[in-house]
């Protein structure tokens, strides 16, 4: 009886911050439609939310990922995250969704990219959401840490589509509903991860988290953090730090 109610105390503690993540990815909508941000301000964000991420990564899902399944399932898992993510990302920016962080690599379908803007912020939420349910799932603590994280790194795609999807046409109410879709979706996939990755063996496990944590790193190293240098400048290098620095700190406290 004790395992049953620690078990159902942990859910709920999931799904609290499985809602408390879908809400704050609306906050960053309320935000983008309500308020002019400055690119500076957003890269800054950006900066930061890289610094916060990649600490969460290294003392935590990767720390996690080799006690469960070794070396082996560190490389194939880590490995093939990445690869997958870059995939997805070549036919997102095809598509136009990722014309602002590539310039001039690649000829872009349309002049605004809001709805593949969207398409990308789905495709970063997915291994995101893995992270989290299995930063959840572990008990460490390191589940608030990547629950922040994942909000820092999504509010700039999130305010950067507003314009982008109102010269497209959609009215604010679409907006919302728009995000709203996204936030359901990537929220399912942080309790489906929550509710069965627990159930696999060891070294399964060890490999999802790792391909969480390839996936997420290739969203950095292709993404955030070259867009948040093209429009912050030097700054951006201290503020990264900055944000590693935070998560440290805060994961040892």
């Amino acid at each position: 009886m004790t395992l049953l109610r620690m078990s159902i105390r942990t859910a709920l503690r999931a799904l609290r911050r499985n809602k408390l993540r879908s809400m704050l990815t609306m906050l960053g909508v309320m935000i983008g439609t309500a308020l002019k941000i400055r690119q500076k301000v957003i890269a800054a964000i950006m900066a930061f939310g890289a610094g916060v991420l990649i600490c969460a990564l290294t003392f935590g899902l990767m720390e996690e990922a080799f006690k469960h399944g070794g070396f082996d399932a560190v490389i194939i898992g880590f490995l093939s995250g990445g690869l997958v993510f870059i995939s997805g990302d070549v036919l997102i920016h095809r598509i136009g969704g990722r014309s602002a962080r590539h310039k001039g690599h690649v000829k872009t379908a349309k002049k605004t990219n809001g709805q593949a803007i969207v398409l990308g912020s789905l495709l970063d939420g997915i291994p995101e959401s893995i992270a989290l349910g299995v930063a959840l799932l572990s008990r460490n603590g390191i589940g608030l840490l990547m629950l922040v994280a994942i909000f820092l790194s999504n509010l700039p795609e999130s305010l950067s589509s507003i314009d982008d999807l109102r010269k497209e046409g959609f009215s604010t109410r679409r907006i919302y509903l728009v995000w709203s879709l996204v936030s359901v979706c990537v929220a399912a996939s942080v309790l489906l991860s929550f509710l069965f990755l627990e159930k696999l063996d060891p070294n399964t496990l060890g490999i999802i988290e790792s391909f969480a944590s390839g996936a997420i790193l290739a969203m950095l190293a292709d993404g955030m953090m070259p867009e948040a240098y093209e429009d912050g400048g030097f700054l951006i290098g201290f503020l990264t730090m900055l944000g590693f620095l935070t998560a440290f700190i805060l994961s040892k406290a």
